[in-house]
């Protein structure tokens, strides 16, 4: 689907903030309401806008650690990958999974109360497994611009 400079602007306003209305957004790219929600449902229809979500701030006593975490998975096939998601895709931990290019094949991201958490989810979900050769994590210390959808 090919985008116009309008559908760019409201692709932009909705990333900022997905709660505007579409009378907001109107007032913004110069087009009435009814125009705007035509758009955006034609880019959901034609999945350019695969959805909105909630950033939710950490509250006392929730996961403050988040990680990320790079997989290169034992086997390269379809099936391992498949194997792979459905073990960690339902798990509390698990925020994102991405299959990915480079040098692993997924991209993790995890949220955990604490180092003890993350030993546990290690030992249960990636070493238990032998879906995963090898694995690298980095820790986050800091966000430093806020997370846009999309």
């Amino acid at each position: 689907m090919a985008l116009d400079n309008r559908d760019q602007q409201i692709l932009a306003l909705l990333r900022a903030d997905a709660w505007l209305s579409y009378r907001a957004v109107s007032r913004r790219v110069n087009l009435s309401a009814s125009a705007v929600q035509r758009r955006v449902e034609r880019m959901i229809a034609s999945g350019v806008i695969l959805g909105a979500r909630a950033e939710v701030a950490v509250q006392e006593g929730q996961a403050p650690l988040t990680l990320f975490m790079l997989a290169e998975l034992a086997e390269e096939s379809r099936a391992a990958l498949e194997r792979f998601s459905k073990r960690v895709a339902n798990h509390p931990a698990v925020v994102e999974a991405h299959y990915v290019a480079g040098e692993a094949d997924v991209l993790l991201k995890l949220r955990l109360p604490d180092l003890a958490a993350y030993d546990r989810f290690i030992e249960t979900h990636i070493n238990a497994s032998a879906l995963v050769r090898r694995f690298k994590t980095f820790a986050a210390l800091r966000s430093l611009a806020p997370t846009k959808a999309g």
